[in-house]
Order: C-alpha cells, then structure tokens, then sequence
C-alpha cells in the first residue's frame, strides 16, 4: 500500500488540498453534549476520533479522565488519527498543553502527546477492528469526485462502492467495520448523509450493523470554528446534524435505504410516489455568469455557438410564479467535438474565473453536461423556499443552477396532472412535514423528497415500464 508520508510532492499538495477544502472544526459545546450522548467515558472503554483536526475532541475526551500526572495507560485510552501535518501539530501541542495544566510534566505530556496523536490517514492505516469501542468526531464531508486524483488513485482500491459518494461515507463505512459488537458512534455530519437517495445503499449497508440512537440538527453558525490557515466567509455550506450510532438490535432507528430525517420522523408512504409518474432532475451548474452562460446582448459575437435560453430562480415573478423572458443564453458543448472561432476565443478567455471545482479535463467543457430533455413542456421548483413552486418552462428552455426539473415519465400522465399533484393541499401539507428546514422557515426542496411525494392510487402508472 502506498505510504502517504513517503510519497512525492503531489500527494503533499492533495493534503494540503484536502485541509483546504474540508478543515471546520467543532466547537467545543458540541463536543461535550456528543460526549455525553455516548456515555463518555465508560469504566473500561477506549475512545478513537478518526479526524482529529486540532485535536478539540481529544481534549474534551480527556478532560473527564483522572488522569494522573504520566499515567500513560489511562491517557492511552483517548487516540486520534489526523493526516494534515499542520493539524496533527496542532493537536499534539493542544493535547500537551491540556496535560501540563493538569500536573504532567513538560517531557512526560509531550511524550504523551506523541504517542496518542498519530499522523496518518485513518482510512488507509487506521487501528484494528474492536480497538475503540467508542469512535466520536468530525470527520471530513467532501464529495468524492472533488478529491485530487492522488487521492482517489489511493482510496479506490479500499473503499466499497457504496462508501465512495463522498468522503465522509468512507469514514462511516470504515469507523462502522472497525467497531466491536458493544460500540458506539457519535458524529457530527451533514445532513444530506442520511436525507439524499444518492446515499441510500451506502445507509442500507450501514443498517446491517449501526442503527441511529439519536439525531438531531445543529446550529451552523455556532457549531464549527475555522483553523487559522482557512480565510474568512470560506466555511462549505453545510446543514449539520449530530447523531449516535449503535449496534442495530439496540438503535431506536433502524438504517436502511428510506431517509431518515434529523427534524422528526419521516412519513413512510407503500403506495405510488411522484416517481411513478414523472422524472425529477437537478438543472446543471455551468460555473460562474460570463462563461459558459452569457447575457442576450452578447448573443451576436457567438455566431457559431450552440445557444440555449436559460434561466434561474431570479427570472420567475415574485407576485405571479411566472417565467420572465430568458435574459441569458447557455453555451452548449460537446465533449468530443473541440470548438472553434468565436466561441474558442470566448471559453480560453473566460475559463480563467472557473473555480477549480468546475474544471473538467476537456477544457471546453461545462462543469456538469447539459443532458435534461428540452423537447418538451417542464416544471422548474427553486430549490429553496416556504413551500413548492410550480413554474411552467416551455420546451427548448434550460433550467440552471440546480433547480429541479420535473417532466412526464410517461404519456398517461400530463404535465398539468403532475402540476395540479403538486400544487395541492395535501402535497404542500407532506412537504412541509418532510423538507429539511433551512431558515427563517425556508425549506430544502430536494430531488429525492421530490420522487417520495404520495399520490393517489388512480394516478399510479398502469404499466410496469413506465421509469422514474
């Protein structure tokens, strides 16, 4: 296995990265309430945080020990796996700081500190399986298809598939292998984990083993803490929840493919669902305006270019629900074919403000493709608000920026059926049940709560073909 400390300077710079992307640390009133949640510390127990970051958990964990000044066995029981360098040294220093204030000698409490905080990556060279009946942290949320390519070179060939969707699903996946038959989680996580359906195998593999004691939503604004290495305004947008995970026999929530809602319980429905008869997709983000979508009056400096009309959330009336005109114009590309003229010129001028996340390795490509079905009639639903939208888009109209798009599956069911499912009583009534809430009693309309929306029997496809 390659050696993260041995190898070339471009797995230095993925670190370095990775920190960048994903270092928010949590606060230490969050640490101490998981703590408690997971009954820190038991009489014989041992405790792993598998991101350590500047090592706030570990310390808090080692407040409640009566750790004597170099009792080394009793310290031993708190260990921290952190692979920035910079972090790992702030841990360690934060660690021995925390013993020399409670009597250990300078020498001892750095040797102490050396010895329970490990520079490493848990996912490659983590502890044993059974080591740390107790596991409690913040580990990293990133996608997996942001990590730098050394990184996704290393971690392909130990992760399953399921635990590839996002970095903290490997965490879970690999903290969950690792623990005995009377282990306990707790985590601080994004909430998306166990709401969105693009992680729906990795919660029923999880279900085999961990079902969920407690969760519950967080406050963002107070939760988390930034390094010093990190710039102001620069924390990912996150919904954070905490939650206990315990052997699945014991879990007041069993885990399996249906979400789990940190605001309550989720609505179960058996019966046909909006998936039965219509196709929810997320509109495609084509990186910052004045790229790959221009302003109508740039129009004629593209002559040869592919223009579709565009639109956002900001182009529908407030007042009415209406499409206002298109005012801008997306640039459609083709990944095997490379442009030229006027729209080459246009795209190697522009593409120097595309954030590196939306870099693809065809330069002329947008960030995510232009695939949705713009032959026919849609519903465009802004992704946030106090209830659902319903915006008709005529064909051949591109909704950008993920908004959901909403087309038939099928022609037994009409557009204005799907609407009218929509826009009733009972929908908005489920809606406001199952959304995740994000402020000021502003909704997270997602694709997923989307397809689960009920509806009724007569409405079900009469079909087995029809898809979702």
């Amino acid at each position: 296995m390659l050696d993260l400390f041995d190898a070339a300077g471009d797995l230095s710079a993925a670190i370095e990265a990775l920190h960048a992307a994903t270092a928010l640390y949590t606060a230490e009133p969050v640490v101490d309430v998981l703590l408690d949640r997971i009954g820190w510390p038991d009489a014989d127990g041992r405790l792993v945080d598998p991101s350590a970051g500047d090592g706030m958990s570990m310390v808090r964990a080692l407040s409640r020990l009566d750790l004597a000044p170099g009792d080394f066995r009793e310290v031993a029981r708190v260990q921290g796996w952190e692979l920035h360098p910079g972090a790992m040294r702030s841990a360690r220093e934060r660690v021995q700081s925390h013993l020399i204030s409670n009597g250990w000698s300078t020498a001892s409490a750095y040797k102490a500190a050396l010895a329970i905080v490990h520079h490493g990556d848990f996912l490659t060279g983590g502890p044993a399986p059974g080591t740390f009946r107790f596991c409690a942290g913040n580990p990293p949320y990133l996608r997996y298809v942001h990590l730098p390519e050394v990184l996704k070179d290393l971690y392909r060939p130990i992760l399953p598939d399921f635990a590839r969707g996002d970095l903290l699903h490997a965490f879970l996946d690999r903290c969950v292998y690792n623990m005995p038959p009377d282990g306990i989680i707790g985590f601080v996580t994004s909430d998306r984990i166990w709401v969105n359906d693009t992680a729906a195998n990795l919660r029923k593999q999880l279900g085999h083993k961990v079902g969920i004691d407690h969760i519950s939503r967080l406050d963002p604004s107070s939760s988390f803490y930034m390094p010093k290495t990190r710039r102001k305004g620069t924390p990912p947008r996150i919904h954070p929840v905490e939650v206990v995970l315990t052997p699945s026999g014991q879990a007041r929530i069993p885990l399996g493919k249906q979400p789990v809602s940190p605001d309550g319980s989720l609505d179960h429905h058996d019966g046909p669902t909006l998936a039965d008869i219509a196709t929810v997709r997320l509109a495609p983000w084509l990186g910052p305006h004045g790229i790959f979508t221009i302003d109508a009056h740039q129009v004629g400096r593209l002559p040869d270019a592919d223009l579709v009309p565009a639109v956002d959330s900001d182009d529908i009336d407030p007042a009415t629900d209406a499409l206002r005109p298109a005012t801008r114009y997306a640039i459609r590309t083709l990944k095997d074919c490379e442009p030229t003229g006027a729209v080459k010129d246009h795209l190697q001028t522009t593409m120097v403000r595309m954030p590196k996340r939306g870099q693809k390795g065809r330069w002329w490509m947008p960030p995510e493709s232009i695939t949705l079905p713009l032959d026919r009639p849609a519903l465009l639903i802004p992704r946030i608000g106090r209830k659902i939208r319903t915006i008709r888009l005529e064909p051949g109209i591109l909704p950008i920026n993920h908004n959901l798009y909403v087309v038939s599956a099928g022609p037994d069911h009409s557009l204005e059926t799907i609407q009218e499912v929509l826009q009733s009583e009972e929908t908005q009534t489920w809606v406001l049940r199952n959304a995740p809430p994000v402020e000021n009693g502003y909704l997270d309309i997602r694709a997923g709560l989307l397809r689960r929306i009920p509806i009724p029997g007569s409405l079900s496809p009469k079909t087995s073909n029809v898809q979702g």
